[in-house]
């Protein structure tokens, strides 16, 4: 597993790792099997419809999610041995798949039923394990390379006891990786909140979530502040949303030169951080 330095609160530019590859293969992909999904199954809720909907058509939440797949994928080496925790539909799984063959061993762990994404489980091959406690996760000690949680973490019910599990299941040397957790000086959870909107019940600082991460035996190696500039603009009318999503290649450019810029950056939506179970002995 390669690794993003040696040294706590470095900040990364991204950990080492295989190139980001076709983004806009890997998004006509993902409707491509969202389509098979909506023709195929009638067990998804209208309201996971709606949401889905909403983030698979959407040029700009697809730019986001791919951009998180980037990110966790360069922490992933031929041959590992990667659980996707909270994995819902495997979205993750099925472009670490189309990236890097047959040589992952994937799993994913969550509370859906293994026949509501089938379209995407069978894409990824993903090795799927359904939830029956809120804290247990099913599998041996040291199982293992890599641990991914996207838009996860603050989502557990028990989180010292959630991150106690990700360690123990986990090798020695093994890497925790975490992205897309909501930051505290978010300003785009402020704004959420202010006008009534959804937002994150849990925000978290560098500072707090590497002190968790602490407490439950990890070291954390690296961490990055991402995006600036919302995505898909909730709960705002639709022509808005219409409008800001047409300019999605504008948004995105300027988002990234915001994410590089001090101490604008500071104010960005989310958390990325890599962490690591210090290696036995």
């Amino acid at each position: 597993m390669s690794t993003i330095g040696s040294t706590r609160r470095r900040r990364a530019s991204r950990p080492d790792g295989p190139a980001p590859a076709d983004h806009r293969a890997e998004a006509a992909l993902i409707r491509e099997l969202w389509g098979r999904q909506r023709e195929a199954d009638g067990s998804l809720s209208d309201d996971e419809r709606r949401y889905l909907d909403a983030h698979f058509s959407m040029p700009l939440t697809l730019r986001r999610r791919l951009a998180m797949v980037d990110w966790l994928a360069a922490g992933i080496r031929p041959g590992d041995r990667v659980l996707e925790w909270g994995c819902r539909h495997g979205v993750d799984s099925c472009i670490y798949r189309r990236r890097f063959g047959p040589s992952l061993e994937l799993h994913g762990c969550d509370f859906v039923e293994a026949d509501d994404y089938r379209p995407f489980f069978e894409y990824s091959g993903l090795r799927y394990t359904r939830l029956v406690d809120y804290v247990r996760l099913d599998y041996p000690d040291a199982s293992f390379d890599v641990v991914t949680s996207n838009g996860v973490w603050e989502h557990v019910f028990h989180e010292e006891a959630s991150l106690r599990e990700v360690f123990r299941i986990l090798r020695p040397g093994g890497s925790f990786l975490v992205a897309c957790l909501p930051n505290r000086y978010s300003y785009t959870e402020a704004v959420q909140r202010k006008l009534g909107h959804s937002a994150h019940d849990r925000l978290y600082t560098i500072d707090s979530a590497t002190a968790l991460l602490n407490t439950t035996g990890f070291e954390v190696l690296a961490w990055e502040r991402r995006l600036l500039l919302p995505t898909m603009l909730n709960g705002f009318p639709k022509p808005l949303k219409a409008a800001y999503s047409k300019l999605h290649g504008l948004v995105w450019a300027f988002n990234a030169a915001l994410e590089r810029t001090w101490p604008v950056g500071l104010l960005a939506s989310n958390l990325n951080l890599v962490a690591r179970r210090p290696a036995e002995g």
